[in-house]
């Protein structure tokens, strides 16, 4: 009689070869047999059933006589799963399944954000290239071992030529007088103020080198010094033109524009049609001054 085959954990009947109970799901295991070995060590001609006892040929699966699942003898385990062992329940394929999905969408996103990030490197990349950084950058460069130009550098040597010969002959006055205007144009204002000062040591009445070396003094942001100097050139000529009118451009720069203004009517008065008096005519208009007059 062929045997019945129970549940381990509900006792209901099972079929041979079910993978999982009927009635309350447990998973099935069918237990594998082993063929005997003889004295000598080699498989056998048979094997037995351990279930039922029967003796079946040693490449037989099942019993012949109750069914049961038998193990043949000197195979080498394969990766897959035989009809009689035990498979997952649902439950733990369904696991297994998530975690796959998870791994999978793990891997994706892992993908996803290294794609991300080359994109944006990229873009900032093309961006480098298309944009690239504009530093404030001064109006003139200059460089570390800084060279001057040849016109100042002509400059240099006329005004070394002028210091000789004024060292030579301190009488000079001419070459005084003209290294001083060297210096000025030069913008060596300090060392124009020292020739200036030497020359009018001995010609106080020259009235242009006078307003220059005020203007030197302005220059140098010396306005008190630069006023004197002018007031002074105005002593020995009151008519004179250039200092009328840089007295007016001093007091501007002090802040008192009604002064500055009474200079610059002064300048119009003494010579309308120069480009000093046109200039502060320029000047009254943009402080809105009616102080101009038609004479």
């Amino acid at each position: 009689m062929k045997p019945r085959f129970l549940c381990g954990e509900c006792q209901n009947e099972i079929q041979w070869g079910a993978l999982e109970c009927p009635n309350c799901g447990k998973p099935i295991e069918w237990p594998e047999v082993t063929s005997s070995e003889s004295g000598g060590g080699i498989a056998s001609a048979e094997a037995m059933c351990p279930t039922c006892g029967s003796e079946n040929a040693t490449d037989a699966d099942f019993c012949s006589s109750c069914g049961a699942k038998l193990k043949a003898q000197g195979t080498v385990s394969s990766g897959k799963q035989r009809s009689g062992q035990s498979r997952p329940s649902p439950k733990q394929g369904k696991a297994r399944a998530g975690r796959k999905s998870q791994e999978s969408s793990s891997s994706m996103f892992s993908w996803k954000a290294i794609f991300g990030f080359l994109g944006v490197l990229l873009i900032l990349v093309v961006a480098l290239e298309l944009f690239p950084s504009r530093d404030p950058q001064p109006a003139q460069q200059t460089s570390t071992t800084p060279q001057a130009p040849a016109a100042n550098m002509q400059l240099i040597n006329q005004i070394n030529d002028l210091e000789k010969r004024v060292a030579t002959d301190p009488n000079d006055m001419q070459s005084l007088k003209t290294l001083a205007n060297v210096c000025q144009d030069g913008r060596f204002f300090d060392k124009a103020i020292v020739q200036y000062r030497k020359y009018l040591e001995k010609n106080p009445r020259d009235v242009d080198v006078r307003v220059d070396m005020g203007i030197c003094y302005f220059e140098t942001s010396s306005l008190e010094e630069a006023r004197k100097e002018m007031e002074m050139a105005l002593k020995y000529d009151p008519k004179h033109v250039a200092t009328n009118f840089n007295l007016g451009i001093v007091s501007l720069r002090a802040g008192n524009v009604k002064e500055a203004n009474e200079w610059f009517k002064k300048t119009i008065a003494l010579a309308p049609n120069t480009d000093m008096g046109r200039q502060a005519k320029q000047i009254l208009e943009q402080h809105s001054s009616p102080l101009i007059q038609n004479k």
